[in-house]
């Protein structure tokens, strides 16, 4: 059974949303590469600059949260340019 993986987070000080663009589409890139089962990702912000990724997955072993500690580049720019105390992961199954 699918399920969606709904992050919700906002920006680190400092970071504007015309630079996290760039960082998520670098990201965008890295993840259909590097998480197996990936089959959507999608990223949008709130008026109140709340962002959510939701990412959807053929099956649930492969919703995996912690892809955000990989140490390659990319993801530690991504991951540097959100408040980590604000990140919220949840996982859904589809009905």
């Amino acid at each position: 059974m699918a399920v969606l993986e709904v992050e919700t987070f906002t920006l680190a000080s400092g970071v504007d949303a015309s630079t996290f663009r760039a960082l998520d589409e670098q990201m965008q890139e890295w993840c259909y590469v590097n998480r197996p089962g990936l089959a959507r990702r999608t990223t949008a912000r709130a008026d109140d600059g709340t962002y959510v990724v939701i990412t959807l997955f053929g099956e649930p072993s492969r919703a995996d949260s912690s892809y955000y500690k990989n140490t390659n580049a990319v993801v530690a720019a991504w991951s540097a340019a959100i408040t980590e105390s604000s990140r919220s992961v949840a996982v859904y199954s589809l009905l």
